[in-house]
């Protein structure tokens, strides 16, 4: 597990989503990352970025987790 997988786990607003968060980031990071790379044009920008971003979603999965989405 990477170390930063295992900080927005830490943060995760409901433990009980643990294995669902680190399947979205798993799906989602790289596209993430991707995106963000082809806005800012810089790799640091993008990878503050893909940090904010899985932060955010982190604090709020059990808000915005939905079963076959």
């Amino acid at each position: 597990m990477t170390a930063l997988l295992a900080l927005y786990l830490s943060v995760l607003d409901d433990r009980n989503f643990e294995e669902d968060f680190t399947e979205v980031y798993n799906t989602y990071k790289r596209l993430v990352y991707h995106t963000a790379y082809k806005i800012m044009g810089d790799s640091y920008l993008a990878e503050d970025v893909l940090q904010e971003v899985f932060l955010y979603v982190a604090k709020n999965f059990s808000k915005i987790h939905r079963e076959n989405c």
